[in-house]
């Protein structure tokens, strides 16, 4: 069974380094992560979790963020035309990656059940968010629409990113 536990702040920097080197192992652009770290000033608005392996070291993560309206929602012109219609909270589930060595442990499954568990319990009615090719096929499988492509982001060349979502 995969542990999913909450990342304390004092291991962000950990957590913000992981998500940069898995996505260059990947093919990302190292100079768009010149700190080797890929983080923003939203990730103090996030609530981030963490898989650590049988040492304590980070091999995973994830994170959440919970708005009150689609025009809060980072890259908020990518779900403009998203069809909900209610109103409420709109969950923003990111960032999950898990370390190449560790993959199809289902790690990355956890983190998304974390996710959906902690947008629920947040009151969230709505989630959005985008996903690579990879992670597309995962969140269609447990009920996320797709909705177009996303926006094209420079940092990752090759990567067609989509936008999705979903009623919770």
């Amino acid at each position: 069974m995969v542990a999913v536990v909450d990342c304390p702040p004092e291991r962000w920097p950990e957590l913000f380094a992981l998500r940069a080197r898995v996505w260059i192992d990947e093919g990302a652009d190292p100079s768009a992560f010149p700190s080797g770290k890929w983080t923003d000033a939203h990730d103090a608005l996030r609530r981030h979790w963490m898989v650590l392996d049988a040492r304590g070291e980070l091999i995973a993560c994830a994170s959440l963020a919970i708005h009150a309206s689609l025009d809060d929602v980072d890259e908020a012109d990518a779900y403009r035309s998203v069809p909900f219609t209610r109103t409420g909270l709109i969950a923003a589930p990111a960032r999950v990656v898990v370390e190449s060595s560790h993959r199809g442990a289902g790690i990355a499954q956890a983190l998304l059940d974390t996710q959906d568990v902690a947008a629920s319990a947040a009151g969230a009615v709505l989630g959005v968010r985008q996903a690579s090719p990879a992670m597309r096929r995962l969140l269609e499988r447990r009920g996320w629409q797709y909705h177009g492509a996303g926006p094209v982001d420079a940092r990752f060349p090759g990567v067609d990113f989509s936008v999705m979502w979903r009623l919770l």
